[in-house]
């Protein structure tokens, strides 16, 4: 389904098109995921390839860690806050200035909770019959438009970029903050930042410990922002009444396969441990497969690394302390989680 064999990239594009015109009312997205364009895709690819550059390069990369634990400092302003409010504020405003060059003192908290619960609610209601108004969406772009002026639609690059983290961070720090081998992975990479950081497996004291990257491609596989790929079929007229509209490609329901060894329902990162005949971060599919993979596939882990690791340097139990609630939620479904002061 996600990598047909000889399919033109037009057909790829219209095919994936077709299911996201909803994002269109939502949104006011125009990019190459509500277009079959390969213009528009082509444009899309090349822009975002420029900026997974400028901030992949070393001089780029250190500003966006720093960027990172500005805006956690900036967030962390409250006796008490919600969690996902948080984590959604700290990744918005990462990808604005870390990305787009938003000077971080023009992000005010309340305009970013803001824009952050509108885009949530948005796609959630996208996905249902509720009617939409212009009104929300003209109250986000009034916002992104102040923060971003010199870009046409900025929406298209910030909502695949912000979507998919948030959820990645939120998650993570989650399981880390219960386990104190994972807390000690992201205290190393927040004192280290780099790729060979990302990728280093201790075996210290009792025993191996997973690298900051096994745990984020733990958390992308038993947590895929992702959960399901649709793609519409192109179908005779006279074949339509028999054949389904959509297929779906049902990601998390893959990624829990015994491919990824014994007890695919539990956390751990272990499983992606050398040791393990471990599967790799490119078995995954949680940025999709084939020719419409994410082009930001190789850069959203190790930058959803450094925020997991700047807000986990900030939970202490002692300052900052994570209450958690009945259940880990998805794009909805963080109720009764908040940081404590």
């Amino acid at each position: 389904l996600l990598s047909p064999p000889d399919i033109p990239i037009s057909a790829l594009l219209r095919a994936r098109s077709i299911p996201n015109q909803r994002l269109v009312k939502a949104l006011g997205i125009s990019s190459t995921f509500v277009s079959d364009d390969p213009s528009v895709h082509d444009n899309f690819t090349r822009e975002a390839k420029v900026l997974i550059t400028a901030v992949s390069a070393k001089d780029g990369w250190s500003r966006l860690v720093d960027v990172a634990e500005t805006c956690v400092d900036k967030f962390l302003d409250a006796k008490s806050l919600d969690y996902a409010t948080f984590v959604q504020s700290v990744t918005l405003s990462v990808v604005l200035a870390g990305l787009l060059g938003t000077d971080i003192d023009d992000l005010d908290p309340v305009d970013v909770a803001f824009v952050t619960k509108a885009i949530n609610d948005r796609w959630a209601q996208s996905k249902s019959s509720t009617a939409l108004t212009s009104e929300v969406l003209n109250n986000i772009n009034h916002h992104i438009i102040r923060w971003v002026p010199d870009r046409t639609n900025p929406l298209n690059l910030i909502i695949p970029a912000y979507e998919t983290m948030w959820r990645v961070a939120a998650t993570a720090v989650v399981y880390s903050n219960r386990d104190c081998l994972l807390r000690d992975a992201f205290m190393s990479y927040n004192e280290n930042p780099t790729d060979d950081q990302f990728r280093a497996l201790a075996n210290e004291g009792t025993g191996a410990q997973p690298s900051v990257e096994a745990i984020v491609s733990e958390v992308l596989r038993l947590h895929p922002p992702t959960r399901h790929i649709t793609r519409a079929v192109v179908a005779p007229w006279w074949k339509r009444p028999f054949v389904p509209s959509v297929d779906v490609a049902d990601v998390e329901e893959a990624q829990k396969s015994l491919l990824f060894g014994s007890d695919p329902e539990s956390f751990n990162p272990m499983r992606f441990h050398a040791s393990h005949s471990a599967p790799k971060r490119d078995q995954l599919y949680a940025f999709g497969h084939g020719k419409l993979k994410c082009v930001a596939a190789s850069w959203a882990p190790p930058a959803a690394a450094v925020i997991t690791a700047k807000i986990m340097a900030k939970l202490d139990d002692v300052t900052f302390k994570l209450q958690e609630g009945p259940r880990i939620g998805k794009r909805e479904g963080w109720d009764g989680w908040s940081i404590e002061r």
